[in-house]
């Protein structure tokens, strides 16, 4: 599977801070394939956390470590950006998942944080799996909807409207940004025209399977902290 994308777009987020990021966190990295592209992409020292990683999966410039999200085995102000994608919505109690995401990063640290749009019609669309594994996975996701089962801590893949997200989110974070729009003219750049509109018409809240956010530790406007 390729991350290009993700780790590019990473990339570009991290434009927010005022030098190069040298120390990248990935909270929920999977088997590490995405923290290898992230470090490709960035040029950071890259750290990759999961509950299940193979902390001897090494590769150059990369870490794995087997930590949950919740308690960050790392120092305050310990990086410099951190990548979150797809992981809040499996965390129970994801509040303290943030707070330790605000924790570990330094003065103007950027976070990226991804998750599935709750208010979607269908998700998955644009993802690596199957056509049908994407049918059956939205088939069992409107099975949850209509059986009042669809909720995060239902165990359901609901995730998190836009507004919720950056809900979470603002209780830790000094500057909270909607980067959904940018996301998705990005990756379907024939599509652009049709993405602006949807956005402009306030389509995108059902169309748009994920919502994307970034989160920043400092304020550049009011140095706010």
């Amino acid at each position: 599977m390729s991350f290009d994308f993700e780790a590019r777009f990473f990339q570009r987020m991290l434009a927010a801070r005022p030098s190069p990021a040298r120390r990248v966190l990935v909270v929920g990295c999977g088997d590490g394939s995405e923290v290898a592209h992230i470090a490709s992409a960035t040029g950071a020292t890259t750290v990759g956390l999961d509950l299940g990683v193979d902390a001897r999966a090494k590769r150059p410039g990369v870490q794995l470590l087997r930590a949950d999200a919740r308690r960050l085995p790392f120092r305050d102000g310990a990086f410099d950006a951190l990548y979150c994608y797809h992981v809040l919505e499996h965390v129970p109690g994801p509040q303290r998942a943030v707070a330790e995401s605000r924790r570990v990063l330094g003065a103007c640290g950027v976070g990226f944080f991804g998750t599935p749009n709750k208010s979607r019609l269908a998700g998955y669309l644009g993802g690596r799996a199957t056509t049908w594994e994407k049918v059956t996975w939205n088939l069992a996701d409107w099975g949850k909807r209509l059986g009042g089962r669809w909720s995060n801590e239902r165990g359901a893949h609901a995730g998190f409207t836009g507004r919720e997200l950056a809900g979470l989110l603002s209780s830790a974070f000094a500057r909270v940004e909607s980067v959904s729009l940018p996301y998705y003219v990005a990756k379907y750049p024939k599509l652009g025209a049709l993405v602006r509109a949807s956005f402009r018409l306030g389509l995108a809240g059902f169309l748009m399977p994920s919502v994307y956010v970034r989160a920043t530790v400092e304020d550049a406007a009011s140095g706010h902290r």
